[in-house]
């Protein structure tokens, strides 16, 4: 014991290795931080000893292509795509019509017309109003008294008398008539003229509408 009353400690044997006390005045050098689960794999994975999932050895063997921005289209196709829809437009527009009409049972105007036809007499006017009914080109014709007119004829001024005929029909059999009136009409140049039917009475438009075929 020292002059304290303390037990001294024996010394060391030869050849023993005592600890050292820590410094007072450094820090206890840090201990590396194991590395993670995923770092393990990861770094066992780089040296090849762990196997990679189906989707990685997917993507190792069949690598992607790189993406590529998608091409603008060139002034053909927009020109192409912009005529087509001007071409296609009274086409479509005519079906909307259709399908409104069809829906809501409302006319839509422009479905029928009236027609004009001239002719030299009655007798005549008679027999081409006859031949109109026969081929249901027309619902109904009205024949007009006889009424004066003038016209050009060659150059020269003509003064003559004329039957007139009231022709209501489909506007789409128009086209059916006028060709079946420059058939049969006497005149070297006969008056076929048509004006569309705007809006009218609606059980009259839709009476035209059934005796009349469609085309």
């Amino acid at each position: 014991m020292n002059a304290g009353g303390w037990p001294l400690r024996a010394p060391a044997p030869p050849g023993s290795s005592r600890p050292q006390r820590r410094s007072h005045g450094r820090a206890p050098p840090l201990r590396a931080a194991a590395p993670g689960r995923a770092e393990q794999v990861e770094a066992r994975r780089g040296r090849g000893s762990v196997p990679a999932g189906p989707m990685e050895a997917l993507s190792q063997r069949c690598p992607l292509p790189a993406a590529q921005g998608c091409p603008r289209p060139g002034r053909g196709t927009v020109l192409l795509v912009m005529t087509l829809s001007l071409l296609m437009y009274p086409v479509l527009r005519s079906l909307a019509l259709q399908m409104h009409a069809a829906v809501t049972g409302s006319y839509i105007s422009g479905t029928h017309s009236i027609a004009f036809i001239n002719c030299l007499n009655e007798q005549i006017a008679k027999d081409i109003a006859r031949g109109i009914m026969d081929k249901r080109l027309a619902a109904y014709v009205n024949i007009l008294p006889k009424s004066s007119a003038l016209y050009f004829w060659k150059g020269e001024l003509e003064e003559s008398t004329e039957i007139l005929l009231l022709v209501k029909t489909r506007t789409s059999k128009i086209d059916e008539l006028s060709n079946y009136i420059r058939s049969i009409h006497p005149f070297e140049i006969p008056e076929v003229i048509s004006l569309p039917i705007d809006q009218g009475n609606p059980l009259y438009l839709k009476w035209i509408e059934e005796n009349v075929p469609r085309d």
